[in-house]
């Protein structure tokens, strides 16, 4: 059976549930603090070096690339290179 939040809390404290034993659900309970910390420094570690990723591939430029076919006879490949400027 479900306890609706505006009931006396089951605990026998009185109170609603809602102002008694429901908020302590959402509370920290501090067991484990450098554990948390550890993911939460990777976390951000992690995002950081996407955004330094990013921006450093936006920021750097990129030539445009052509398709050719090499001048091997047994290399079957498409290879790209950078389009030259020819006059």
């Amino acid at each position: 059976m479900k306890t609706n939040r505006n009931e006396q809390c089951p605990c026998g404290s009185g109170k609603k549930l809602k102002n008694c034993c429901e908020q302590k659900r959402f509370q920290n309970d501090g067991k484990f603090p450098y554990v948390r910390w550890i993911i939460s420094g990777a976390i951000v570690f992690f995002l950081a070096l996407t955004l330094w990723g990013v921006f450093d591939h936006f920021s750097s430029e990129h030539p445009e690339m052509e398709a050719y076919k090499c001048d091997n006879p047994t290399c079957n490949r498409i290879h790209y290179r950078p389009i030259s400027q020819s006059n």
